[in-house]
């Protein structure tokens, strides 16, 4: 069994007793502490990549260094088993259970010594175990953020003051992290440390206390070290053009100037792993003392029940919600449009505001209404009531009844926007006024990111609303908008960790922004995006930024939007005061359990039964409170999506030539609900009617390909666009329908790229139009790999249009009640291929528009529609006529 911290009751034969702990144990104790650092994200702005890629090599670092020396293979073994929980850990998108994942290999170093480094590997897994229990608490609790945050700050403000600069900062920057971890340090050796203890506690504590605020003092001088370091975009652009060979002194200069101020984190960190490693390396040996197995044995028990009852109590939601006949109400005035895409309007500004929400709304099974006044009759009955981004003064009565509803049950989700004021930019904006009886308000400012799109920057809270377990996009659809203040009562939901609060200048020409910069004196960190407060029997949910909401965004972030209209629509309830007291119960039992004497075992056992409790609760909690769009609510199906769980040839940036803003755009334009497939998901494909697959990658697994076969063989439209160079991430899905991209002479041919190109599709009264290529390839039926559909039968192939050599460039074959089409060409369905971002026409002609509005309306059965009509066009058939092989294809 593994030995007590405090009570060693041995020591190796060949080691006598000492003051100085072995250099290995001693380094993986302060790397193992640093990586908990890294793990929770307190250094500083880290990609989640390179996190889990610091902590792991962390962990092996620390293995190396203690490599078990206790005979034979029981240790080595455990060791070696504790790595598959900590990698796996260590590999999710939640920080407490990558934090839990460095607990768990040091619990195993520690069993693995009979040392004196033992008790050294097993203080620092106690230190890391109880900053993950924390990590846990300070996300679930408002409280206890707002402690550490009110701490953070006031230290900040000390600080700034002694440096003469003013330092207003969010907990991430004020280092709290830091000073929990090192007080968690702290405390252990001073308790395990025998004789006296108050000299060397004193001035530890102190060296601690000033280390820290050295690093803050060097912080509050942020600013002015970004303003030391000039921009150069010309040279930028020039080391980016040459960053393979360029190493000269000025491209060092700048990549310190991107860590600036997102990377000081990292500093507190650092100033403090000396003080550990002075601690931990002179540690005075403890003497034996009596065990109390039984006290500890209850205390294990209650703290492997804590440990799994803390993640379960304050994250855990699995009740799904239920959308079906909740009724939305959105208030139609503000600065807004309700406009979609329309046939005729193209490029990015052609996409609209809030048209798209009604539609998704209605895919969730609820109704959506717009009121111009928002009267008592409009305000009856609904569930939620939405105000996006008011901007002029309320009538009178509004607010009244506004908060009537409110206070009566009903929800109320406030949008507000960056730098507004009042009217003629003067008094408080109308979305304040409407927040005014809560503790919540829009700054006039602008909340910056240190990444677009918040990427790597959100810190969500313990909330239904906000279980995401993909954070690889910005699946929050937060853009720039203004900060939330959130006082007490209210709570923050989601913050954007790093970032800014850039304050409004009332004599800008860029809607009243500021100057884009980081200056001393502006909040640094922990912004406040989205916050919500209970307001008599109802609540109140506040954003600073409207951009979630918009048609082009609610593409993405639709998942996190039904969670979120779904929790708006339920009747408001207190769960949180049982969760909290749970919650809080849970927390006392864990580091109960984790200071009083534990051996080994009993912390991994706890750290890896926690990290796995808040991984459970985090997924649980996000399938379950998405509410899937159902396409089939409407007729004929209008959901479609657009395939991002294959690593995609195309950017996931829509704007870009590689985009798919244009793609979008059309699906939009030709009714349907255009929506981003981040995770593959069979239940969401069978409610839906289109899914398009742009060059994957990554090839689809045996259980999906069913499920794409089912769908279309249920009567959906799958669509892959891919050349031959890109053809191996979709090659058997396709063989699955009896196509390929490739030679239709042979399979073992490789065939003859085809390039640019433009082939009629279709001739109507006698006039060819056209569909263009970017770079084309020849697709063929292959018979022998066809699979049967689950229902139905497959028929024969049909080609839409040729190319050079009178070879097929898009085919399709009828699967059951669906189609199934190949088109080889990877780029045909992107930004360059389809519409432009500025709207301007490609070549003089929107081919490829009209092309996918027959194309669509063809495969889905809907009104037939021809190419030079601006209507439907109901005449006989036999005036249009699909291509044959003869007319090829013109370049």
């Amino acid at each position: 069994m593994a030995e007590q911290i405090a009570h060693p009751s041995s020591t190796s034969t060949d080691e006598a007793p000492s003051r100085s702990v072995p250099a290995g144990p001693m380094v993986a104790a302060v790397v193992g502490l640093a990586a908990a650092w890294v793990a929770a994200g307190s250094v500083g702005l880290v990609g989640h990549g390179l996190r889990h890629a610091l902590v792991l090599g962390a962990m092996l670092t620390a293995l190396v260094a203690a490599w078990p020396r206790r005979r034979g293979v029981g240790p080595v073994v455990l060791v070696l088993l504790s790595l598959v929980p900590a990698v796996a850990l260590n590999a999710t998108v939640h920080g407490p259970a990558s934090v839990l994942a460095v607990a768990v290999l040091l619990t195993a170093l520690a069993a693995g010594r009979e040392d004196t480094g033992r008790r050294t590997l097993l203080l620092s897994a106690q230190a890391v175990a109880l900053f993950g229990v924390y990590r846990i608490l300070v996300l679930a609790e408002p409280l206890v953020w707002r402690g550490t945050a009110g701490a953070g700050e006031w230290l900040a403000g000390l600080a700034g003051a002694l440096a003469g600069r003013p330092l207003v900062v969010g907990p991430s920057f004020a280092g709290t992290d830091v000073l929990v971890l090192m007080a968690a340090v702290w405390v252990l050796w001073l308790a395990a440390s025998p004789g006296a203890r108050l000299g060397r506690g004193v001035v530890f504590g102190l060296l601690i206390v000033a280390a820290h605020f050295l690093y803050l003092v060097v912080l509050a001088y942020g600013a002015d070290l970004l303003a030391a370091i000039p921009e150069d975009p010309a040279h930028e652009e020039a080391v980016a053009k040459h960053a393979a060979t360029s190493t000269d002194l000025w491209s060092l200069w700048l990549a310190l100037r991107s860590l600036l101020p997102w990377n000081l984190p990292a500093l507190g960190a650092l100033v403090q792993i000396p003080l550990i490693a002075a601690m931990l390396r002179w540690w005075p040996p403890a003497p034996s003392a009596g065990t109390g197995a039984g006290r500890r044995a209850l205390l294990f028990v209650l703290g492997v029940a804590a440990a799994v009852g803390l993640p379960a109590a304050t994250a855990l939601y699995p009740s799904p919600p239920d959308l079906e006949g909740k009724r939305f109400v959105a208030y139609e005035e503000g600065f807004l449009n309700w406009n979609r895409p329309e046939h005729g309007d193209y490029g990015r500004l052609s996409i609209g505001m809030y048209g798209m929400l009604g539609d998704l709304i209605g895919s969730f099974g609820a109704t959506f209404e717009r009121s111009d006044d928002l009267s008592a009759d409009d305000l009856q009955g609904a569930d939620v009531l939405l105000l996006i981004f008011p901007n002029e003064a309320w009538k009178p009565g509004q607010l009244d009844r506004i908060h009537r509803y409110v206070e009566e049950g009903g929800t109320l989700i406030v949008l507000g926007e960056h730098t507004t004021l009042g009217e003629d930019d003067e008094g408080t904006a109308p979305f304040n006024d409407v927040l005014e009886p809560t503790a919540m308000r829009v700054r006039f400012d602008s909340g910056q990111w240190a990444v677009g799109g918040w990427l790597d920057c959100y810190e969500a809270f313990a909330h239904p609303t906000t279980a995401v377990t993909d954070t690889t996009r910005n699946s929050f659809g937060v853009v720039i908008g203004a900060s939330v203040e959130a006082g007490w009562p209210a709570r923050p939901l989601i913050l954007g960790r790093w970032g800014w609060s850039d304050p409004g200048d009332r004599g800008s020409g860029r809607a009243m922004m500021g100057n884009d910069r980081y200056d001393a004196g502006e909040r640094l960190g922990d912004i406040g995006l989205v916050a919500e407060q209970r307001l008599g029997e109802g609540k109140v949910i506040a954003f600073g930024d409207t951009s979630g909401f918009s048609n082009g965004i609610a593409t993405g972030d639709y998942r996190f939007l039904s969670a979120l209209l779904a929790y708006a629509a339920a009747p408001a309830s207190e769960p949180a005061s049982w969760r909290r007291a749970l919650g809080a119960l849970a927390a006392v039992l864990a580091a109960l359990a984790l200071v009083h004497r534990p051996t080994a075992w009993r912390v991994g056992v706890m750290a890896v039964l926690a990290g796995a409790a808040v991984v459970a609760s985090a997924v649980v909690t996000d399938q379950a409170q998405a509410t899937l769009p159902d396409g089939r609510r409407a007729e004929p199906n209008n959901v479609a999506y657009i395939d991002a769980s294959h690593l995609e040839a195309y950017s996931s940036e829509g704007l870009r030539p590689e985009g798919t803003m244009g793609l979008e755009l059309t699906l939009m334009r030709n009714g349907f609900l255009a929506l981003s497939m981040d995770r593959f998901c069979p239940e969401a494909l069978e409610r839906a009617g289109l899914f398009v697959s742009i060059a994957p990658t990554k090839p689809f697994a045996p259980a999906e390909r069913r499920a794409v076969r089912a769908f279309v063989a249920g009567g959906g439209v799958f669509i892959c666009t891919a050349g031959y160079d890109a053809r191996a991430g979709s090659e058997t899905l396709l063989a699955d329908f009896g196509l390929r991209v490739g030679d239709p002479r042979a399979k073992d041919v490789e065939p003859t790229p085809l390039g640019h190109f433009k082939s009629p599709y279709v001739q109507v009264s006698g006039e060819r139009y056209h569909v263009r290529f970017n770079a084309a390839w020849a697709v063929a039926e292959d018979n022998e790999s066809l699979l049967p559909p689950p229902t139905g039968q497959a028929g024969e192939t049909q080609v839409f249009a040729y190319g050079h050599g009178n070879v097929p460039v898009i085919m399709g074959r009828r699967y059951g009640k669906g189609w199934a089409i190949v088109i080889g060409d990877t780029c045909f369905a992107m930004n360059r291929n389809l519409e432009r971002v500025d709207g301007r026409p490609i070549e003089g002609k929107r081919e490829n528009a009209d092309f996918w509005r027959w194309f669509l309306a063809y495969l889905t059965e809907r009104e037939q529609w021809l190419p030079g009509s601006d209507q439907p066009d109901q005449a006989d058939k036999t005036e249009a006529e699909a291509p044959d092989a003869k007319s090829g294809g013109t370049p």
